[in-house]
């Protein structure tokens, strides 16, 4: 997940071929909705340095992410494949560089909005929670109202 520096002096391009675990993942705040499958990501690519201070990077990263469902919150795999091209800023006197981080930002970018685990997934009960894909409650039948806004219903 590193590059040494020496290997890009005088313009040379370096390849490069890694696997992300999820154990190789800092997210700090939480921010990544997914985790990596256990299979890992497999990120390919290469880097050229512009200058002293900055390093450009074309990487392409495929595998599975698992999200929970938007309706039932069941793991469901989600394949990437996924390009991401950066120029990123570097230390002058940093030695190696680093590309996890490009990676974690590319996940963060492309990270889909909604993930179902089905198309007609049918998700959680209001009122006891049971997934209704794979059981049918008896609260159904029940309407609860909130005691609250049980005057509401007086103006139905």
């Amino acid at each position: 997940m590193k590059i040494l520096r020496s290997d890009l002096q005088g313009g040379r391009e370096a390849a490069f071929s890694f696997t992300v675990t999820q154990q190789d993942i800092v997210d700090e705040n939480n921010e990544l909705g997914g985790r990596v499958s256990d299979s890992g990501l497999t990120v390919t690519g290469k880097a050229v340095l512009v200058n002293r201070k900055e390093l450009a990077v074309a990487m392409k990263v495929t595998g599975a992410m698992i999200y929970p469902c938007a309706r039932c919150l069941e793991p469901t795999p989600y394949e990437c494949d996924f390009e991401y091209d950066e120029v990123i800023g570097i230390g002058e006197e940093a030695e190696e560089l680093d590309l996890l981080p490009c990676v974690e930002e590319c996940l963060f970018i492309n990270e889909p909005y909604r993930v179902l685990c089905k198309e007609d997934c049918k998700g959680l009960c209001p009122h006891c929670g049971a997934n209704l894909n794979q059981t049918e409650c008896q609260c159904e039948d029940e309407v609860v109202i909130d005691p609250r806004l049980e005057a509401l219903k007086k103006l139905l």
